[in-house]
């Protein structure tokens, strides 16, 4: 009971302390005028002044005299000094917000180069455009203590964000006239610099146009007088004197020097003014608001501290209700584990299981009832109410947990369904696979012979979907090798189980080998993924397969040329292949990333998507170092010879490295009456695709090579 009422007199004590420090914040508005607002004001127009006497000087400007360049240099040194010394003063702290203190520390760090930025302008080792973007940079930084608006107050707000309009566009006038000096001085004037002046009287423009759609009454008034008088319409006509093309290219605008600083003082001058008045009136508004806001705050406080009371007086007396309702609570827990909680599903009956058929795996060994293991000992109570509670919610636990364990009983049970339809699906895939390799030896006609090409191929895809399943129950896909076998016949083995193995490229990754105990898991990812990657991309792409040996291990890569994916895809691919799902599907139409998931958790391996350099997805097969070996040189694998006079007969497996192959005894090919050259051409015409898919695997070693032949 007063646990909780001493963490809310915490937490009122907290918000009240909080809110009170801002409050008395703003009301300091004098010192934050006095440390803040004047010290930048003063240091943001003895840069501007120095910037444009920099450029001057690099202009080679002869009324620029070296005494005046110093005294400039020197007036900004002692506004340099004012500020640091504003930031530090402790009174600075108190009148503004952490942030704001942020802004002029990284000011005071940022004016220590402006002493090699003089060096360099006095050399000439920058140019007018570097000493004008560097001057800039300083004056952006100081601009920036002026964006954070720490008010409640809407007026006060949009004053504040006017203000910053308005200073800002002083400034976007203040570097055009530092360029337009300096290309006076120089008496030339490049495209860039044309160009770049007239981008800043058109941000200048925009930023005074939003400013004065907030002002009103006399501010609005005195704008308009300023932006109609004699001394804006004399800047406007030299302005476009500066930004109209001249007759000769790189030719310096046709106007004096001194008339247009005088014109862009004039103006600045009148707009300044206006700022100052502005921010006056904004400071004293804020002072007022917040002493009211504090006013209000300490009537709430003194509040909110009643409320505490008398939350105290009332918990006591809940309290003592709270222990008559836990009585009647500890009957309803005792009555719904007891009587409508059910205990969970029956187990499965070994009557009800699927009969065995020739082939099948052994059936897995009955599950029993699964029983609950007892829990541990709770905590002794020592308020008997409370102790009864205890003991409801215990059996209404072990109610719980029984009808836990019998759901992951029945759901294991189903599981061995699955895996027993999976197995089923597999020898029948095999006899399909051996009968339709009997019928290709026996026929020798092209149309047939292609449509068992493609019979076989459906085949083994059905089969790799089958061994998916099998793989997503938890158990060996069936597929072994005892041998190593090399890493870019796995690659070849893998992109022929794909429905468009010709689109697929798999370039040489030298002799290195992946253990036997690994190739089939290996080959199932793979295909996976290179089906993927024939799916999502044109079919006019090439999805390209290559593999060389890393620090971590051995790294293959599957890049396609598809559209891709987006940023927060991308993310969700990896999360889901970075974990082994363990029987948890999620999405089903990502059924291939959850069996890529766990046959990668099965290896120790490292699967990761990112975007391609064409545009689609690149998907990175990181091989752990214990799955690499390194062979002695393998014989050539055997192919079917060919003979002149009749069609050659196709065997399966050809297509893969001898390791990858099934041991079983190679046919002769069938022997063929004797054809005419004419006939023997348009039957070989007619099997082109079924020759490249059975002699793939006959290319050079180390050459490129593909499933689909070269």
């Amino acid at each position: 009971m007063f646990p909780p009422l001493t963490a809310l007199v915490l937490l009122w004590g907290f918000v009240a302390a909080t809110a009170l420090t801002d409050s008395l914040r703003q009301t300091r508005a004098k010192t934050f005028t006095t440390n803040v607002a004047q010290p930048t004001d003063a240091l943001i127009a003895a840069l501007q002044d120095e910037r444009r006497m920099s450029l001057s000087s690099l202009g080679d400007d002869a009324t620029i005299g070296r005494a005046g360049f110093d005294a400039q240099r020197a007036r900004t040194g002692q506004t340099r000094d004012a500020f640091r010394r504003a930031a530090a003063d402790p009174g600075t702290r108190g009148a503004t917000r952490p942030e704001t203190l942020q802004r002029m520390t990284r000011l005071v760090d940022a004016l220590t180069d402006l002493d090699a930025l003089r060096q360099a302008v006095d050399h000439r080792a920058i140019d007018r455009a570097q000493a004008m973007t560097r001057y800039s940079a300083l004056i952006d930084l100081a601009a920036d203590v002026y964006d954070d608006v720490p008010s409640s107050d809407r007026r006060v707000v949009r004053n504040s964000r006017m203000l910053i309009s308005l200073e800002r566009g002083r400034e976007q006038l203040a570097r055009e006239d530092a360029l337009v000096t300096g290309v006076l001085a120089a008496g030339r004037m490049t495209a860039d610099e044309r160009l770049e002046t007239i981008r800043l009287a058109g941000a200048r423009q925009a930023l005074y146009d939003e400013a004065s759609r907030s002002l009103s009454g006399a501010d609005a008034a005195r704008y308009r007088e300023i932006v109609s008088g004699p001394d804006a319409a004399r800047f406007d006509d030299l302005e476009r004197l500066v930004t109209r093309p001249q007759s000769r290219p790189g030719a310096a605008p046709p106007l004096d020097v001194g008339a247009w600083h005088t014109a862009t003082e004039a103006v600045g001058r009148e707009l300044t003014g206006l700022a100052t008045r502005i921010r006056a009136v904004t400071t004293d508004r804020a002072r007022d608001t917040a002493r009211a806001f504090l006013l209000r705050l300490v009537l709430a406080g003194g509040l909110g501290l009643i409320a505490v009371v008398v939350s105290v007086v009332l918990a006591v007396r809940i309290g003592r209700t709270l222990i008559r309702e836990s009585r009647a609570l500890a009957r309803d827990v005792s009555a719904f584990a007891a009587e409508r909680l059910p205990d969970g599903p029956e187990p499965l009956a070994p009557e009800r299981r699927l009969p065995a058929r020739p082939g099948d795996p052994p059936p897995p060994e009955p599950l029993e009832p699964p029983d609950a293991e007892p829990e541990a000992p709770g905590p002794v109570y020592t308020v008997g109410e409370i102790r009864r509670i205890g003991d409801a919610f215990d059996r209404a636990r072990d109610a719980v947990r029984r009808a836990a364990a019998n759901e992951e009983a029945a759901h294991r049970r189903l599981n061995e369904v699955f895996v027993t339809l999976a197995r089923r699906n597999q020898s029948l895939l095999q006899r399909l696979l051996a009968m339709l390799e009997a019928m290709q030896r026996r026929t020798e006609r092209p149309d047939e012979l292609e449509a068992l090409f493609a019979l076989d191929h459906l085949a083994t895809r059905m089969r790799r979907h089958a061994e998916g399943l099998v793989v997503l129950s938890g158990r060996p896909a069936g597929r072994s090798w005892r041998d190593p076998v090399r890493l870019v016949d796995v690659a070849r083995a893998a992109a022929a189980e794909v429905e468009d193995y010709t689109r697929v490229d798999v370039a040489p990754m030298g002799r290195t080998a992946l253990r036997g105990s690994a190739v089939a898991d290996t080959i199932h990812l793979l295909a996976e993924l290179i089906e993927n990657a024939t799916t999502f991309s044109p079919p006019t792409t090439t999805v390209r397969v290559s593999g060389e040996l890393v620090g971590r291990g051995f790294a293959i890569e599957i890049e396609d040329g598809g559209l891709g994916l987006g940023p927060e895809e991308f993310e969700a691919c990896n999360e889901l292949l970075a974990t082994d799902p363990d029987g948890r599907l999620g999405d089903t139409t990502r059924l291939g990333l959850f069996v890529v998931a766990r046959l990668a958790a099965r290896l120790g391996a490292k699967v990761t998507l990112r975007p391609s350099a064409y545009g689609g997805v690149t998907a990175i097969v990181l091989l752990p170092l214990d799955l690499v070996v390194e062979p002695g040189r393998e014989p050539a694998p055997d192919v079917p010879r060919e003979t002149a006079a009749g069609l050659p007969a196709r065997r399966r497996q050809t297509h893969l490295a001898e390791p990858l192959r099934a041991e079983e005894p190679l046919l002769a090919a069938p022997v063929a009456e004797p054809r005419s050259p004419e006939s023997a051409q348009r039957l070989l015409t007619g099997l082109q695709s079924g020759l490249e898919r059975g002699r793939a695997a006959a290319a050079d070693d180390d050459g490129p090579s593909a499933p689909g032949g070269e």
